[in-house]
């Protein structure tokens, strides 16, 4: 292999990783869109419903917690 060969493929090899990182900042834009496109077989709904559950729960808790530090429970 000549210099020259080596420097073409080195290149080439370059512009393929600027490529790949490019791709994925660029379906990365949003934390939830990443995080939806690598979960297979789950729907957006049953997602959201998840996470929707989660956050009551955590309302939830705040708020008991609250309440027995004032001494109501």
């Amino acid at each position: 292999m000549t210099e020259g060969q080596k420097q073409e493929l080195e290149q080439e090899v370059e512009r393929n990783e600027t490529e790949k990182d490019g791709k994925a900042k660029h379906s990365g834009d949003s934390v939830f869109e990443g995080i939806y496109d690598q979960l297979p077989d789950i729907s957006v709904r049953s997602l959201d419903r998840f996470i929707l559950l989660c956050v009551i729960t955590l309302i939830a808790v705040i708020v008991f917690g609250v309440l027995k530090a004032n001494n109501v429970f």
